[in-house]
């Protein structure tokens, strides 16, 4: 198979299941549950494996593949593609880390390929600051205690997508070890191991069908050979591959949203006519405008996500990738996806907040772009000191 062949199957394959989601996608949002059925379409599809490895059973998609495929899928389903993107994309790193020489990762791998696993990868740790604690793969408030055979795991995690349906949790913990100095170990384990409460108190605004649940980790235990120990606070191959596929990943997914708002507007503005006129509110020259504003968005946020993505296709470019390139990219997009939709609701007027047309829920699902790391001002804040060759961790100097 070329890689064209490959990248039309996987967007073919979210289109399809774009169809199937669209068609509850409003459902799930009422009632705040989960597309259960939606992940088990996407474990048959194969849509799940897409960026494994094809030595382990995987698809082989690129990071290209990747962006294009799920900014399809986010264009029937929105809170669907950035639930699974937190699977796909973290699969994927693992497979990076494999390609670099981390051997540790084949067996997980492939047993992801073998039997559809899903991996929820809950480390955000929403009272460590973003910036230091990078969403708590840097640094966090969850402590690790050494004991015989390995540690005991205390503390709290937000934003554990997934968390209900997942074979195995990744995350991380603080460790002051005595010689080493500050460590966050990083670990994986059975989604049913003992400690782990999963707090069922997911209700917000945007992607309510995520299910992001808050973890507990009450005295955990999590075997030695399952640690893998990294400085605390430090930048490294692992941070940049994450960002690699995370940061063009999920802006795909607000970007998918936005397409998706964008042609619900025009396709109402054709038919809509309102008396005395006799043609519709698309010959409005403020419709227009606002038309003409969409488009110029939208080609050019997809191809700053596309330029990013396409020069980051091979493992090696992803381990030590230009972040600014990448935090630009994310920030563009997802802020411009929301401008989109804004315009969107605009064209469609007072029938944009109705919860009986997908506008108002597209509306605030595109809305989640800003919270994830890195977003709004800390990301201008990055790109700033990056600009001016500064460190990103240095501290502000507060006047």
């Amino acid at each position: 198979m070329t890689g064209i062949e490959r990248q039309q199957k996987f967007v073919t394959l979210a289109a399809t299941h774009a169809d199937d989601f669209k068609t509850r996608v409003s459902r799930h949002d009422r009632e705040n549950s989960f597309p259960f059925e939606n992940i088990e379409a996407l474990k048959t599809s194969g849509y799940l494996n897409m960026t494994l490895p094809t030595e382990v059973g995987g698809g082989g998609a690129n990071l290209q593949d990747f962006v294009l495929a799920q900014e399809r899928l986010a264009q029937g389903d929105g809170p669907t593609s950035v639930a699974i993107n937190m699977h796909i994309f973290n699969v994927a790193v693992r497979s990076d880390l494999w390609r670099l020489g981390d051997q540790k990762q084949r067996p997980f791998l492939e047993a992801c390929a073998r039997d559809s696993l899903i991996l929820c990868s809950g480390t955000s740790d929403p009272r460590m600051n973003t910036v230091i604690g990078f969403a708590g793969l840097n640094d966090t408030t969850r402590r690790a205690e050494k004991v015989p055979g390995g540690y005991r795991i205390n503390g709290r995690a937000g934003f554990s997508t997934l968390c209900v349906c997942a074979d195995f949790f990744e995350e991380t913990a603080h460790y002051d070890d005595p010689t080493e100095g500050p460590l966050c170990l990083f670990f994986t384990v059975p989604a049913k191991t003992a400690g782990i409460k999963i707090q069922n108190n997911w209700d917000t605004m945007s992607i309510r069908a995520s299910a992001s649940h808050d973890i507990i980790w009450d005295n955990v235990f999590v075997p030695e050979e399952h640690i893998t120990a990294r400085p605390a606070r430090r930048w490294d191959a692992y941070n940049s591959v994450f960002v690699s596929w995370f940061m063009t990943s999920i802006s795909a997914c607000y970007l998918g949203m936005a397409q998706a708002a964008h042609d619900h507007a025009i396709s109402w503005a054709r038919e809509r006519i309102q008396i005395p006129f006799d043609k519709p509110v698309s010959h409005y020259p403020g419709n227009q405008f606002l038309a003409a504003e969409m488009e110029v968005e939208l080609r050019a946020a997809r191809a700053m996500l596309l330029q990013t993505a396409s020069a980051l296709n091979e493992p090696s470019l992803r381990a030590s990738p230009p972040l600014i390139d990448l935090l630009a990219c994310e920030h563009f997009v997802t802020e411009t996806a929301i401008s989109v939709v804004d315009k969107a609701m605009r064209i469609a007027g007072g029938s944009a907040i109705s919860r009986a047309g997908p506008l108002e829920q597209m509306y605030r699902d595109v809305r989640a772009g800003i919270i994830h790391p890195l977003a709004g001002y800390d990301t201008l804040g990055i790109l700033g000191k990056l600009a001016f060759g500064i460190a990103p961790d240095t501290m502000p100097r507060w006047v």
